[in-house]
């Protein structure tokens, strides 16, 4: 038997779900799509018959749905090319019903990209185009952290910190409360979940409603003992409410007194999570990854991010006693193999993703072998108006005063002088460098003081300042960005002079000019 390919198993599908011949030919006709996807993800092309799973083809779908460009032409064809993903969909049902589809390390030995690091000038979209990517994925599989310069192993990974006692006082994750489960029974055999419950009230009310389904579920198999699911939800909703009163009115028992235990930072509980569910995928993200010293933070964890070609770490390292003890207690069943003979392996299912910005100064440097662990992609600046910042304005000076430049515009003249003045895209402002229209005061304070302090500033009284205003021609008058505030120069009028230098039309001047040629 011949292996058709995607495209052509989909046509046969398409054949057997439809009337027409001519019907089967629309709805395989993905080239404006691709073309479509391909630059809302900044990819030189695309193919769809590379999605295999329908999440992230629902992902794509809601992504078009906000495209202005395609809800055009869509219109345009009579919705063809919304029908042609609605039968794309079914497909990919149909072949998950069948356990027909092809996994990943079917499709290639190279399992998509674990660890990326999105990296380019200020506001290009970095965190927007994470957000993009993990768009459809729950909460409960998500890691977030921030590096800066006091960061450190111990923020990343975890160490031992004072605690109380006192039950009402701590603050378990998911992870712990279930090791906690069979030690609260263990010591007390006529354990039950209402008690359990009230002693770790104020964790327990911050699960997620699936993930308190799951600790009832646990509870239960604990004692041994069975009720309905409805008795499980009421017990342990009346058991968070007393345990809220008894606190509130100073009832409480406390009986705490100060100890010492290993208390676990994101990099941890990521990795608990992935090891707990291998068969969904987890995200540890890292803003900023550049303001922290990577060396430090990651020390001996570094080894870890080799990875083979099943997605799992090439190389095995020793985690440290407290760690290990840690985990022993947090990793169950199968999960344990996350701390066999007490090293550490990162599983298959769990994906890092950082960014930074390439214009960040006082930055601790990467090293080669810590740098060749990760894919980089860099995202460009975009222009468009297609996207949310192309309808975005600058509005400076107030009533008959008043002028409304283009963000987009403001943005292509001012790239153009930063990329002369530093010979460098580094410096360059990303179009969501502001995050909506804004106005004269937050222009200055934003955008002007940051052209000022990473550009200008060392470029005063020479040929490369371009704070300036006036006809460009005459090369306009130099200012400082202390003459935006100290009123000696009305600074609407240095602002709009400054766009006169710049060439950078008012909204609606340009259509004048365009009628005069």
């Amino acid at each position: 038997m011949i292996k058709m390919t995607p495209e052509e198993s989909y046509l046969f599908f398409l054949k057997n779900c439809t009337t027409a011949n001519k019907s089967a030919d629309n709805y395989r006709s993905f080239a404006r799509i691709n073309e479509t996807i391909a630059r809302l993800k900044g990819l030189p092309s695309f193919d769809i018959y590379s999605i295999l799973e329908v999440s992230e083809l629902d992902r794509i779908i809601e992504s078009l749905k906000k495209d202005e460009d395609f809800l055009n032409y869509n219109s345009k064809g009579n919705n063809q090319y919304s029908n042609a993903l609605d039968y794309y969909r079914r497909y990919l049902l149909a072949l998950q019903l069948s356990h027909a589809a092809p996994s990943k390390k079917e499709q290639s030995s190279v399992p998509s990209s674990l660890q990326t690091i999105y990296f380019g000038a200020p506001g290009s979209g970095k965190s927007h185009k994470v957000a993009e990517d993990l768009a459809g994925v729950g909460r409960e599989n998500i890691f977030r952290t921030t590096f800066h310069p006091d960061y450190d192993y111990a923020s990343f990974v975890g160490c031992y910190k004072p605690v109380g006692s006192s039950p009402s006082r701590q603050e378990l994750s998911f992870e712990e409360l279930k090791s906690h489960i069979q030690k609260e029974v263990d010591k007390n055999p006529e354990h039950t979940m209402g008690k359990f419950t009230i002693k770790y009230y104020r964790s327990i009310q911050k699960l997620l409603n699936t993930q308190q389904k799951e600790l009832r579920a646990e509870i239960q198999k604990c004692l041994h003992r069975s009720t309905n699911g409805e008795t499980q939800a009421s017990t342990m909703s009346k058991a968070i409410a007393l345990g809220e009163y008894l606190e509130k009115e100073g009832l409480w028992r406390d009986d705490s007194t100060i100890t010492y235990a290993f208390t676990p930072q994101v990099f941890t509980n990521a990795y608990v999570r992935a090891w707990e569910h291998p068969n969904e995928k987890v995200y540890l993200v890292i803003e900023e990854i550049n303001r922290g010293n990577c060396a430090q933070i990651f020390g001996d964890l570094f080894q870890l991010l080799d990875r083979k070609d099943d997605g799992t770490s090439c190389y095995y390292i020793r985690a440290d006693k407290d760690l290990a003890d840690y985990l022993q207690h947090a990793l169950s069943g199968d999960a344990k193999r996350g701390i066999e003979e007490g090293n550490l392996c990162l599983p298959s299912n769990l994906h890092i993703i950082a960014t930074m910005n390439t214009s960040d100064q006082s930055l601790f440097p990467m090293d080669s072998a810590f740098k060749r662990r990760w894919d980089w992609e860099y995202i460009p600046i975009n222009y468009s108006d297609k996207v949310k910042s192309g309808q975005f304005e600058i509005v400076i000076g107030k009533e008959e005063n008043q002028k409304r430049y283009r963000w987009i515009d403001f943005l292509k003249e001012i790239n153009k002088h930063i990329l002369k003045v530093t010979g460098s895209e580094d410096k360059q402002m990303g179009n969501f460098f502001i995050k909506s229209s804004i106005k004269e005061k937050e222009f200055k304070s934003k955008v002007m003081a940051y052209l000022w302090h990473e550009v200008c500033k060392d470029e005063y009284r020479t040929q490369g300042n371009f704070f300036r205003f006036g006809e460009r021609a005459g090369n306009g008058e130099e200012f400082s960005f202390n003459q935006l505030y100290d009123g000696k120069i009305d600074s609407t009028k240095l602002l709009q002079g400054f766009m006169t230098y710049l060439d950078v039309r008012a909204i609606g001047e340009e259509s004048a000019g365009e009628e005069n040629e």
